[in-house]
């Protein structure tokens, strides 16, 4: 008797909103901004690592956090670019990005890109589909 195999196939869940920030200051001064622009208290957390396929090379990319505990929702601001590697690739044109994840209802979404284009220093501020770029998976840590 012949021995049956069954496989799992696991989906990863990209049930968050993501935007990418265009701006030439230090990820503190953003993080400042953030905090009095979205009444947040972002602090330094673990670097991304992300690996290259088939290779040992390891990219870091520094990462700041806040979790509204009222609303359960958390708030990660990513470094997009380390050294000539890219988070997300496709959109290099931003320098960071905003992933928030949890609680906050769809419509709150556009108020958080309004917020973040009030900022003096951001040149630009966009929203990015998850599911449709195709480094979404190194946004599973």
């Amino acid at each position: 008797m012949k021995a049956s195999k069954k496989k799992l196939l696991i989906e990863n869940d990209y049930d968050f909103f993501l935007y990418g920030i265009s701006c030439s200051e230090k990820a503190y001064r953003l993080c400042f901004a953030l905090n009095n622009k979205l009444k947040a208290a972002f602090s330094k957390s673990k670097d991304i690592e992300v690996h290259e396929k088939n290779q040992t090379i390891q990219f870091k990319f520094h990462m700041f956090t806040f979790r509204n505990e009222e609303m359960f929702t958390d708030y990660r601001l990513i470094l997009n670019k380390t050294g000539n590697k890219f988070l997300v690739p496709e959109y290099k044109q931003a320098d960071y990005l905003l992933m928030v994840q949890g609680g906050m209802p769809y419509s709150g979404k556009d108020l958080i890109l309004k917020k973040i284009k009030e900022i003096a220093f951001v040149q630009t501020a966009f929203e990015v589909d998850p599911k449709k770029i195709k480094s979404k998976e190194n946004f599973i840590f």
